[in-house]
Parts: structure tokens; C-alpha cells; sequence
């Protein structure tokens, strides 16, 4: 069986959003009606973001803004593959969090304690994509770190693009401040390409890692994601990579495809 073959055997496709969904505010033309025509075929399908500076509501709003029906539980964010994770390890840690109000919100949902000073300490401090961070919080967190406390991340993303072309510094970046300043690594990083967004699904579904694939415009993200953690990995040329970018690098998709319209034509 080649690859384009194995597109008939996944019962759950995990969408990127930008490049592959939309661009912006703006759905990619094509994809309208797509996932009512997926549903209709049997298949099942999440919507996955790295972005752990928002939360659930803010991307189903969006989506469904565009036209793709989506509830809160369709959405994975970086987030969720954090929370699932700690569920399992610590069900009542105590966190010391850089992060949105929107990030502290999911954590706190999910049974979790948020610590505001280093003399209440914490059994982790979180780094997620804070856009509301301040020195103050971020000298606490490196503080509780040189004392020994682990961290963890919610996603590698050093640059976040935003509208005209731009980017703005993201987690990736503050992981590397406080490597700099603490001379220590993260014990997880959470969001694509790591596994534990697959964990999250496997949890969900009960599905088989040959029952899922990932759709996605980015090579050292989702494509990377998908060949590092043993599912369909399928690049859409609608978005940030190009051919010739598959030509020139080192990774390799499983199955390339101009638009993710075309998937409908395989199952």
C-alpha cells in the first residue's frame, strides 16, 4: 500500500489551522463545506493549534466565522496536551505559570493550583506563550527554576506570525531567555512536533496511530509531527511550505497534496 492509499484507512484527520484551514481571517477558497463532507464520510477530525496563548472559544468562534463547524471539544491546543500529561503525573500539582488569563483558565478548569510568589513555590513552573508577561513574573519563575523547581513548556514556536507578514517573539523565544538566565533546559515541551498532542488523541478516540493523520502546511511542525510520531503525515501546499522546500530539506512528507480539498478524493 503506498502512502496516498493509506488516506482510505484513517478514521481521524488533526487539521493546522493557518496555511491549511485559512490564511488569516480568510478561509482558503475550496475548503467550503469540506469538513460537513468529511463528517458525512465517517471520518473525524481536530482542529490543532501550538497557540497556547488562547483558548477553546477563541478558536471556535473564529472557525466557525469562517464557515467550518467546530465545537470546543474538536479544538486541540497545546494546552490540552499539557494538562493531559499532568493528569497522569501530579492530578493536584501546584503551578507557577507564565501565561494568558485565557492559558490560566484551562489549567485551572482542569483541577490545577496556580501559585503567585516564590515563597508558595510550585511543583512545576509552565512557560506558555505569555503575552501579558512581566519581569516580575518572569524573575520569580527563573528564581524557582535555580532552586530546582522543573519547567515545562507548552510549545517550541520561537516567532508568532501575525497579520501583514510580521512576527512577534513566542515561547520558543522566552525558553531560550530563560536557558540563558537559569542555564537549565525544559523537562517537556508539550506542542508540535512532540508526541504528547498524539496522546491526547490516542485518549480521546481509542484509535490506532494507523487510523490518524495529520494535515498541514508547515514542515518542521506538522509534517514533523506527524513522521516523529508514526502517523500519516500529509503536506498541503497551501500554505507556508513549497516543493521546492520539500526538495531542498530534510523532511519528507508522506503525501503531498496542492489543497486539502483533495483529501476528500482518496477516502
Amino acid at each position: 500500500m503506498n502512502n496516498l492509499e493509506r488516506i482510505k484507512n484513517i478514521k481521524c484527520f488533526l487539521f493546522d489551522m493557518d496555511g491549511t484551514i485559512n490564511l488569516g481571517n480568510t478561509l482558503i477558497p475550496g475548503m467550503e463545506g469540506f469538513f460537513d463532507k468529511l463528517k458525512a464520510a465517517g471520518r473525524s477530525y481536530y482542529l490543532l493549534t501550538n497557540n497556547s496563548s488562547k483558548d477553546h472559544e477563541h478558536y471556535v468562534k473564529k472557525m466557525n466565522g469562517l464557515g467550518v463547524p467546530v465545537e470546543n471539544k474538536d479544538v486541540l491546543i497545546s494546552t490540552d496536551a499539557f494538562t493531559n500529561w499532568l493528569a497522569k503525573i501530579k492530578p493536584e500539582a501546584r503551578l507557577f505559570v507564565l501565561g494568558t488569563q485565557e492559558f490560566r483558565s484551562i489549567v485551572t478548569k482542569a483541577g490545577f493550583t496556580i501559585t503567585k510568589t516564590l515563597e508558595e513555590g510550585a511543583d512545576y513552573v509552565v512557560v506558555a506563550f505569555d503575552q501579558e508577561l512581566t519581569y516580575a513574573n518572569l524573575t520569580i519563575a527563573c528564581r524557582l527554576i535555580d532552586k530546582g523547581v522543573p519547567y515545562v513548556a507548552t510549545h517550541p514556536d520561537v516567532r508568532c506570525p501575525i497579520e501583514g507578514g510580521e512576527f512577534i517573539p513566542d515561547t520558543g523565544a522566552m525558553l531560550e531567555l530563560i536557558k540563558t538566565a537559569t542555564g537549565k533546559s525544559p523537562l517537556h515541551i508539550f506542542g508540535k512536533p512532540f508526541k504528547f498532542m498524539v496522546d491526547v488523541v490516542l485518549d480521546k478516540t481509542g484509535f490506532s496511530k494507523d487510523q490518524i493523520a495529520m494535515v498541514g502546511d508547515r514542515l518542521s511542525t506538522d509534517i514533523a509531527f506527524g513522521l516523529n510520531n508514526d502517523i500519516l503525515s500529509i503536506l498541503v501546499l497551501t500554505g507556508e511550505a513549497t516543493m521546492e522546500d520539500v526538495e531542498n530539506g530534510n523532511i519528507k512528507p508522506d503525501v503531498i497534496l496542492p489543497h486539502a480539498k483533495e483529501i476528500l478524493e482518496h477516502l
